[in-house]
C-alpha cells in the first residue's frame, strides 16, 4: 500500500495571514519529520502585521511566497500548488496554519499511502482534546450533494476510503491538480471549497482515504474568530449557497433548497439558544447572498 519511495518529493504549503505564532508552531511540528528532498513553503496572504519578519527570524532557511493581498484560502493555496507543479514536486501537502502535526504523522502517511489514492488525510483531532476527532470526512449524497455517513472511527489503525475529506491537511498528488484543476477561488475566503473539490474528484472516479492513526491537531475556526462567530456563520451560509447553486442539477434544486432551508432554521434555533444574535444575523445575511445573490465566476485554472 505504501508510496514506493521512502522519501517522496513533497512540498508542504502552509498559509499564513497575520498568524505568525500559529504558523511557527505548525512549521516546528514538521521540521524533524521532513527529508532533504522535501520542503516547507509558507504562502503569506498579504499579512498586515510583522508575520514575515517573525518567520524569517525563526526560520532563516524557509521559503516564503508573499502575496500582496489576502487571496483567501483557495487563492493562497493555489499559489503554493502552482509552485509545487512548476518545481516538479510529486506531492503537495496543504496545511492550515492553525494545525500541529504529531511527531510521526508523515511517516505514517507515507507508509500507509494507498497506491490508488488521489488525496489522503491524517485524522484531524481537536487541539484542546487530542484524543477526539473533530473532522473525519464521509460520503457525498448523490441527491443532496452534502456530506453524509460521517465516519465514527472505531479502529484508528484502519485506512478508510472516503468521498469527502476536509482540507485541513490534504496530501495530494500534483498530477491531480493538472488533471482536475485547482481549488475554486470563487469560494473566497474559505469554506465549501474542499467539498466542491472532492465532488469534482468523485465525478472523475478518484479515490480519497483517511488515515486516522496519523494525527494532526486543529484549532477549530481560529482564522474566523472561533466556532459560531459571526464571520464563520456568514461565510458558511453564503458559500454553502454558492456550492449548491454551482453543482446541483435542475431536478435537485427544489429538494436541496428545502433541505438547506430546514438546516438554516435549525441553525437559527441553535444560535438563539446560545444567545448569539450577531451570529444569527450574519448567518441569514450569508444565506440570502449565497442563494439569491450573484453567483461568482468559477476560477480553477492553472494559469
Amino acid at each position: 500500500m505504501a508510496i514506493e519511495k521512502s522519501s517522496p518529493l513533497i512540498v508542504f504549503i502552509i498559509l499564513n495571514w497575520n498568524s505568525a505564532e500559529d504558523t511557527k508552531n505548525c512549521v516546528n511540528s514538521l521540521v524533524s519529520q521532513i527529508k532533504n528532498n522535501q520542503k516547507i513553503v509558507v504562502v503569506d496572504n498579504g499579512s498586515t502585521d510583522d508575520s514575515i519578519s517573525q518567520l524569517i527570524k525563526a526560520f532563516p532557511w524557509i521559503y516564503i511566497i508573499q502575496n500582496e493581498s489576502n487571496l483567501g484560502f483557495q487563492g493562497g493555496m493555489n499559489i503554493g500548488i502552482r509552485y509545487a507543479i512548476e518545481n516538479d514536486y510529486e506531492f503537495v501537502m496543504l496545511l492550515n496554519s492553525d494545525t500541529i502535526a504529531s511527531p510521526n504523522m508523515l511517516e505514517i502517511l507515507v507508509g500507509l499511502f494507498p497506491k490508488d489514492a488521489a488525496i489522503i488525510s491524517p485524522g484531524i483531532y481537536y487541539m484542546d482534546d487530542q484524543n477526539r476527532l473533530c473532522s473525519t470526512g464521509g460520503k457525498i449524497s448523490p441527491v443532496f450533494l452534502e456530506t453524509i455517513n460521517k465516519e465514527h472511527i472505531k479502529n484508528p489503525n484502519i485506512v478508510l476510503k472516503m468521498e469527502f475529506l476536509p482540507s485541513h491537511a490534504w496530501l495530494i498528488r500534483t498530477s491531480i491538480f493538472k488533471a482536475v484543476g485547482l481549488l475554486d477561488e470563487s469560494f473566497f475566503p474559505l469554506y465549501y471549497d474542499d467539498l466542491d473539490y472532492c465532488l469534482r474528484l468523485k465525478k472523475r472516479g478518484y479515490n480519497l482515504y483517511l488515515i486516522p492513526s496519523a494525527k494532526i491537531y486543529h484549532n477549530v475556526s481560529a482564522s474566523m474568530g472561533g466556532k459560531n462567530s459571526p464571520k464563520e456563520r456568514y461565510y458558511m451560509a453564503r458559500n454553502s449557497g454558492f456550492y449548491f447553486r454551482k453543482n446541483m442539477s435542475t431536478w435537485q434544486a427544489p429538494l436541496i433548497f428545502i433541505y438547506r432551508l430546514g438546516s438554516a432554521v435549525l441553525w437559527s434555533f441553535r444560535l438563539m439558544k446560545g444567545h448569539n444574535p450577531q451570529a444569527l444575523k450574519s448567518y441569514w445575511k450569508g444565506f440570502k447572498e449565497g442563494w439569491f445573490g450573484k453567483l461568482p465566476v468559477t476560477q480553477t485554472g492553472l494559469k
